[in-house]
C-alpha cells in the first residue's frame, strides 16, 4: 500500500507538532514556581519608600531558586537612591537573610518588570523564604511602589507594607532552572510507589505513549490504513460516509445553538444580587491575632445538610465593606459557631452586624452563641438587615465577632455565611457597588 507524500507530511506535521509540545511541557515550562504574575496588580501599589519596606513570603515548591520576577511602579519622574532586596529563609521559623542585592532605583523602573538574579539555591523545594524591598536614599525623589493583588492569590503567602499586613500579595515570579520535570516527579507523583517515581519507569511511560501517539497520528492521517481515496474501512469498520458526518455536525450545532436560546430566554429572578464574599479584597479587615491570613478565611463550611460559602472570622476580628446602596436593598448572611466547635470547651462568641452612616451607628443584628451549652444555638442562623433607609447614599456594613466572656477566644470559631446584598430588578432601582478600602 503506498503512501502518499500529502500523507507522510501531515504525519510529520501533526506527531511534531505534539512531540514538540511535550518537550516544552517537561523540560521547559517552569512547575512548582511562586508566582501571583497574572494576577496583574489590579491596579493595587504598595510603597517601598515606608522605613518597614514591603514583605512578601512565599513557599517553594522546585528546586534551584535562583531569582525573582517584580513589578516596580513609579507615579512621576525618576526615582533616586537604591532598592534593597534580601532573600530570607524562613523555613525554620525565624528570618535567615540569604542574600541581598541593591539595584540603582532609576534602573528598576526602566522596564515594566523587573528581574533580580540570586545565587542559585539548589535544595530550595519544600522550604519556606520571604523577600523585603526598601527604597532608600531617595531623597526629593518619588518612591518605589510595587505592584500588588486585591485577592489571596498565595494562600501560602503573606504581603506586608509598611510593618501592616495587607490583604493579597505581591505581584511577583520566582525564577528557577530546575523548575521542569523534576517537580511532577517530587510532587505530583508523591503518593505513588517508590518504584514509580523512578526514573527508568518514567522513561519507559513516556516511550510507551509516544509510541501510541505515533500510531495514532498515522492511522488519522493515513500513513497506516488509509494509503487512497478508495479505502472505505478504518481500523476493520466501515468509515461514515459524508452525508452522515455533515447530518451529525448538523444536529450538534442545532443542539449547541438550542441551548444558547433556552439559556438566554431563562428566568433570572426578581432581584440582583451583591456578593460579599468576591468584594471581600476591598473590604477593611482588622483582627487581634497578629495575622490576617491566620485569622480571615473565605472557603466553603458544612452545616448539614449542605456546604455553604462563608468567612471563618476569628475573634476579635471586623470586616467593614463601604457599599453604595440601591434602593429597596436587603443585606442578608447567616451567623453560627462553626459546627465541629460545638461540642468543644468554649465560652461562647458574640457577633454583630453593623451599620455606619454619617456618625450614626446601627446594630443590625446581634447574637451570642454558646452552642456547647445551649443546643438552640447548634445551628445556621439566617439573618435579614433592611437598607432602604440608606437608600442611595454610602454606607460602611460591618461583621463583627468577639469573645463572649473575658477575652477568652479558645475553640471560637465564628463563620459569616453566604454575605450578600440584594435589590430589585428594576432599573430605577440602582446598584449596589463596593467602594475599595485605600
Amino acid at each position: 500500500m503506498r503512501v502518499t507524500p500529502r500523507a507522510r507530511t501531515a504525519f510529520l506535521l501533526l506527531y511534531g507538532a505534539l512531540l514538540a509540545w511535550q518537550v516544552d511541557r517537561w523540560c521547559f515550562t517552569p512547575h512548582g514556581l511562586a508566582s501571583t504574575w497574572s494576577a496583574r496588580g489590579d491596579g493595587r501599589r504598595v510603597s517601598a519608600a515606608s522605613p518597614q519596606g514591603v514583605s512578601q513570603s512565599f513557599a517553594m515548591g522546585a528546586d534551584g531558586l535562583d531569582g525573582v520576577w517584580l513589578r516596580p511602579l513609579v507615579s512621576t519622574g525618576v526615582p533616586r537612591g537604591e532598592l534593597l532586596v534580601d532573600l530570607l529563609d524562613t523555613t525554620d521559623g525565624s528570618p535567615r537573610r540569604v542574600e541581598r542585592v541593591v539595584v540603582p532605583a532609576a534602573a528598576a523602573v526602566r522596564d515594566t518588570s523587573l528581574r533580580v538574579a540570586f545565587r542559585p539555591i539548589r535544595a530550595s523545594r519544600g522550604r519556606n523564604f520571604r523577600i523585603d524591598l526598601r527604597h532608600v536614599n531617595l531623597g526629593d525623589g518619588p518612591g518605589l511602589d510595587f505592584a500588588a493583588s486585591r485577592g489571596d492569590v498565595l494562600p501560602a503567602g503573606r504581603l506586608v507594607a509598611g510593618g501592616v499586613e495587607q490583604w493579597g500579595d505581591l505581584v511577583f515570579e520566582t525564577v528557577s532552572r530546575r523548575a521542569t520535570l523534576p517537580y511532577w516527579l517530587h510532587e505530583v507523583l508523591r503518593p505513588w510507589p517508590v518504584w514509580a517515581r523512578s526514573w527508568p519507569f518514567i522513561v519507559a511511560v513516556l516511550l510507551a505513549f509516544n509510541l501510541v501517539l505515533a500510531w495514532a497520528c498515522a492511522i488519522a492521517t493515513g500513513v497506516l490504513g488509509e494509503a487512497g481515496d478508495d479505502l472505505e474501512v478504518v481500523a476493520g469498520r466501515q468509515a461514515p460516509a459524508p452525508g452522515a458526518v455533515g447530518r451529525l455536525a448538523l444536529g450538534l450545532a442545532c443542539a449547541i445553538a438550542a441551548g444558547g436560546v433556552i439559556a438566554a430566554a431563562w428566568p433570572t429572578g426578581r432581584y440582583r444580587s451583591l456578593d460579599l464574599i468576591e468584594a471581600l479584597p476591598d473590604a477593611h479587615v482588622t483582627n487581634g491575632w497578629g495575622t490576617l491570613h491566620g485569622s480571615i478565611a473565605p472557603g466553603p463550611v458544612l452545616f448539614s445538610p449542605r456546604i455553604h460559602r462563608g468567612i471563618v472570622a476569628m475573634p476579635p476580628a471586623t470586616i467593614t465593606w463601604t457599599v453604595d446602596v440601591p434602593r429597596d436593598a436587603v443585606l442578608r448572611l447567616g451567623a453560627a459557631m462553626r459546627q465541629d466547635m460545638w461540642e468543644k470547651q468554649s465560652d461562647g462568641i458574640q457577633m454583630r452586624v453593623i451599620i455606619e452612616h454619617a456618625g450614626e451607628r446601627t446594630v443590625g443584628a446581634d447574637l451570642t452563641l454558646f452552642p456547647l451549652g445551649v443546643a438552640e444555638h447548634r445551628r445556621l442562623f439566617p439573618l435579614e438587615v433592611p437598607l432602604h433607609r440608606w437608600a442611595g447614599q454610602q454606607v460602611r456594613i460591618t461583621l463583627e465577632s468577639t469573645p463572649e466572656r473575658f477575652g477568652n477566644a479558645v475553640n471560637d470559631v465564628p463563620v459569616w455565611t453566604e454575605p450578600r446584598i440584594e435589590w430589585p430588578r428594576d432599573p430605577a432601582a440602582g446598584v449596589a457597588r463596593v467602594v475599595a478600602t485605600p
